[in-house]
């Protein structure tokens, strides 16, 4: 009995992995969750996760953490953390970590990556990853290394367009029974009409997959310190909603997208921001 049920929560993991891209490349933070994952052109510490560029407009320590509850059941959660610091005339260092399933069955993605700004228009980011894949005892495990970068460009104070590339080198997980991890390129605008008002826009293509995803996202602020989102994707018609509450150098974010088949998936992540320590202007001259 005990068999049957692993059998059939790992097929669950599998048909999660199809439809949500599994750790190849998880779309992480209910920020971006509520908005329908269209974050390729998102400037924040989740950017790690959606597009490195990002992480280049960062100009202070900053850390994060998020949970997905994907349809509902323990077996199927991705976990993630990430770290970034910016240091000076370098650019900005982000280390970043996802974990998705359970002890019979799991995904985890490790990265590190580089970001740098050259003026206040463009950025470039890259990450590299090794990706893992744990069966239970008697598959044991099998890893990979392999590559993501990606562009960011502040065209005017309201326009931002993006792009980004995962595994652009086609690595294999398994090359002997042809298991590759999945290409995906993306690119996308996000258009600020006011400082209430965002929007964002996004085509995703999986190099294996005929039919692109598209994505849409809007951010509404009634109040500073309140985020209202929704979201839509094309592929798999899923709907997303979110909220987004922020507390100085916190910022804790609710989301869940809505899967016509199978259902919910709630979300929560937090972000917070490492202040600098300030330098007293009193203390006398050395």
């Amino acid at each position: 009995m005990k068999v049957s049920i692993s059998l059939l929560i790992i097929s669950l993991l599998l048909t999660a992995n199809q439809l949500l891209a599994s750790n190849s490349n998880n779309p992480v933070g209910a920020r971006a969750g509520a908005m329908g994952n269209a974050s390729v052109t998102f400037t924040s510490i989740y950017s790690g996760f959606h597009n490195q560029a990002g992480l280049a407009f960062i100009d202070k320590a900053e850390f994060g953490i998020s949970y997905r509850n994907n349809f509902l059941l323990k077996q199927t959660g991705l976990k993630s953390a990430i770290f970034a610091i910016p240091i000076k005339k370098i650019g900005v260092i982000g280390i970043s970590i996802n974990s998705f399933g359970y002890s019979a069955y799991g995904e985890h993605k490790f990265g590190i990556a580089y970001a740098k700004k050259f003026g206040d228009v463009f950025s470039f980011g890259l990450q590299i990853d090794y990706l893992q894949t744990q069966f239970n005892d008697s598959y044991g495990k099998k890893g990979v290394v392999l590559g993501e970068f990606g562009v960011l460009g502040k065209l005017t104070d309201e326009l931002t367009i993006g792009a980004h590339i995962f595994n652009p080198t086609r690595a294999y997980l398994d090359k002997e029974i042809d298991d590759r991890v999945p290409s995906i390129i993306k690119a996308g605008l996000g258009y600020e009409f006011s400082k209430k008002l965002l929007t964002s826009i996004e085509i995703e293509k999986d190099l294996d997959i005929t039919k692109p995803n598209f994505k849409v996202g809007i951010e509404y602020k009634p109040y500073k310190q309140i985020a209202l989102r929704l979201g839509v994707n094309s592929n798999y018609v899923k709907a997303s909603f979110g909220v987004g509450i922020y507390l100085n150098n916190l910022v804790i974010d609710i989301a869940s997208e809505y899967h016509q088949t199978l259902g919910f998936v709630p979300q929560f992540s937090l972000k917070y921001s490492i202040n600098k320590k300030k330098k007293n202007t009193n203390a006398p001259a050395n």
